[in-house]
């Protein structure tokens, strides 16, 4: 609850000065106002359109319906006549006595001024709490969405790191294999190479072995005298 909603929670005791415009005014304004005088449903809307960074608080008050009273004297046109050039440098008590009485000329209450105050004031508290609302709800999507991203990228690095684990392990198997077929190809070509040069020349032998490469220059046969 606000200050002033607290405050008018308890009705509200009118300042009253002993002039005689003060007394003037006494006879047509209460001297207190019950509580009960300010009971008023809540704004509308218990979430808002407007953003956190409306400056203009004229638009959180005509979201929340909130309109002037039928003779047009609300809050805003009181403070209009507190700051104006004639009063605003008076004091507090003869401000509010000057007040009461061009109320009086116009016949309006001051309940009707001080309710649309407080009609503003649960206005604003309405707004605040929505967009506090709206705070911790985008809090809370935004904690879940980035503990969702988190888990994204553990688990997209745990998929790569097996991806590239299991191609390390591809290139060295691979490899592996390629040493141990040429061992295997040089034993072949061994064997080969004694089959035929049971029945050829060894500088004729075609089968080539890592000790005698095809084209491998034939040793010299010695001449003949």
């Amino acid at each position: 609850m606000s200050k002033i909603r607290e405050f008018v929670s308890k009705g509200v005791r009118l300042i009253v000065t002993d002039t005689d415009a003060g007394e003037r005014a006494e006879t047509a304004q209460e001297k207190e106002i019950p509580p009960e005088a300010f009971e008023a449903p809540p704004p509308r809307a218990a979430r808002s359109g407007l953003p956190a960074s409306v400056e203009d608080f004229a638009a959180v008050y005509q979201e929340a319906g909130i309109q002037l009273p039928p003779h047009g004297y609300g809050v805003d046109k009181v403070a209009e006549m507190l700051e104006s050039k004639r009063l605003a440098p008076l004091g507090r008590e003869v401000k509010a006595t000057a007040v009461l009485a061009a109320l009086e000329a116009a016949h309006v209450g001051v309940r009707d001024v001080i309710q649309d105050a407080v009609r503003r004031d649960g206005a604003l508290d309405a707004f605040e709490a929505a967009k506090e609302r709206e705070v911790q709800e985008l809090r809370e999507r935004s904690e879940a969405r980035v503990k969702t991203i988190k888990e994204e990228i553990e688990r997209f690095l745990r998929d790569k790191n097996a991806e590239i684990e299991s191609l390390k392990q591809a290139s060295e198997a691979a490899g592996q294999a390629f040493t141990q077929l040429q061992a295997r190809k040089r034993r072949e070509e061994e064997r080969l190479y004694e089959v035929v040069a049971h029945f050829v020349e060894a500088a004729d032998n075609p089968i080539t072995t890592a000790s005698s490469p095809r084209g491998a220059a034939a040793p010299a046969k010695p001449a003949r005298e």
